[in-house]
């Protein structure tokens, strides 16, 4: 079945995954045969993230008002015979999660890290990717980041998703800005404490005073000296 899906994984990843569920349907074999086909179609679907990169598609996505959207996998979860779901979609998000931050995908790496809960780490990544922007010379070509792949547009002839189709996702905005990104992550954690409280006081900090570094280092570009010294000069707390 997986040599079957390399063909249109990329371009129908949802269809791909359809197939690979179907591994599950010999999960109820007496004995290790039945274990062996649940594991089987569980590093199928794993690896199926990891290769096509379809993280918002897959795993889900985030509105701009903080609400998530589920992915293809939370729609077939029951049908994969796990004990407890949400801990193989967490392990599977975060895994994907590294892989990204480990290649240089930090707008990936934000929403799947966000998808797993670990909002100290989102953060953290947005912190590196600002202290790079800060490191480029003046007048040289600003650090851009690789957009996230956007999932497919919801249905807005179905009722259950037009309502959420009016809202924009993190995957449908091309952010390309480390300093946009690092906003809009600020932003949506400031106006919740379930997602502040469980980010360190001087990491929260930290992204602040770098956002407006590198405020001040656009006004500098453009001959501002004074309203840099003033931007650059204010240590913003949350």
């Amino acid at each position: 079945m997986t040599h079957y899906t390399r063909d249109f994984r990329d371009a129908k990843s949802e269809a791909a995954a359809d197939y690979l569920v179907l591994i599950c349907l010999n999960a109820d074999l007496p004995g290790e045969a039945g274990k062996y086909q649940r594991d089987v179609c569980h590093e199928a679907l794993r690896q199926l993230v990891l290769d096509t990169r379809e993280f918002a598609e897959l795993l889900g996505d985030v509105r701009d008002n903080g609400t998530s959207i589920e992915g293809v996998f939370q729609r077939r979860l029951p049908l994969v015979k796990l004990g407890d779901q949400q801990d193989f979609l967490r392990k599977i998000t975060i895994q994907a999660a590294k892989m990204a931050d480990d290649t240089g995908r930090t707008t990936d790496a934000v929403l799947l890290y966000h998808l797993a809960g670990e909002y100290e780490s989102v953060i953290s990544i947005l912190c590196r990717a600002l202290s790079e922007a800060i490191s480029v010379d003046l007048g040289q070509e600003p650090l851009r980041l690789e957009p996230l792949k956007p999932r497919a547009p919801e249905d807005a002839q179905n009722p259950q998703t037009k309502a959420a189709s009016s809202s924009s996702s993190l995957s449908m905005v091309a952010i390309d800005d480390p300093v946009d990104l690092s906003r809009k992550m600020v932003l949506l954690y400031t106006q919740s404490p379930m997602y502040y409280e469980k980010i360190h006081h001087q990491t929260r900090n930290t992204i602040q005073t770098l956002i407006h570094l590198n405020e001040a280092k656009k006004l500098v570009e453009h001959g501002k000296f004074v309203e840099a010294y003033e931007v650059s000069s204010y240590c913003p707390w949350w």
